[in-house]
């Protein structure tokens, strides 16, 4: 139930005409990211091998189950581990920004919402830089790698990132979640919404968990 309410909260602010319509984008591009990074991190990333989704998507789907396999219980990464598995490269955010503005600009039409295309992609690149941003800071502190990789292929790691809230601290748990039910749930990653509707959301334990 509490899946249901939260989308229904956005689908109202998305909806009031209130609000500023760019900032009604953005709402939009939120709903929109949530239910992509669910949808391809669980069908697509997790696709059993040899389904179609597999075939389509191999080059994320052998990548990430590497991922997986070269994380140690404690989160710790295997001295071999293929460092390209933590974070998100530019190609993914920018296919990230496409899908976004696709899915929003389809939900404006499908519901018939008063708002300007235009502005569409602006903003999806917006939420897509902050996506990158916030996932490619938290993934590599959620496995210890901070002090030791960097990349170039990729938006950066940037320390200013304000992580010491709850926000971050339950994205961070949620993640070591992900991997402790063996990537059988916590689907969301920086937007969570879906996880709960879908009822694959799987809260740890409290000696699981980030401390504050």
């Amino acid at each position: 139930m509490k899946g249901v309410a939260y989308f229904a909260l956005l689908a109202r602010l998305v909806a009031a005409r209130a609000l500023p319509a760019f900032a009604r984008l953005v709402l939009l591009q939120y709903v929109a990211f949530s239910a992509f990074e669910y949808t391809f991190h669980r069908w697509c990333m997790h696709a059993k091998r040899g389904t179609p989704a597999d075939v389509v998507f191999a080059r994320w789907n052998r990548l990430h189950v590497q991922h997986h396999c070269d994380t140690n219980d404690d989160m710790s990464m295997l001295p071999e581990y293929n460092w390209k598995g933590i974070r998100f490269n530019f190609l993914t955010s920018q296919l990230a920004t496409l899908i976004g503005s696709l899915i929003s600009l389809g939900v404006v039409a499908a519901c018939r919402l008063d708002l300007p295309a235009w502005p569409t992609p602006l903003a999806a690149a917006t939420v897509s830089l902050y996506h990158g941003v916030l996932w490619n800071r938290l993934h590599t502190d959620s496995h210890g790698l901070q002090e030791t990789l960097s990349w170039d292929d990729g938006l950066p790691y940037v320390r200013a990132v304000p992580c010491a809230n709850r926000y971050a601290r339950w994205l961070l748990t949620n993640h070591i979640g992900h991997h402790a039910v063996g990537g059988k749930g916590n689907y969301n990653i920086v937007f969570p919404g879906p996880d709960h509707l879908f009822g694959t959301f799987y809260r740890l334990k409290r000696n699981q968990q980030v401390p504050p």
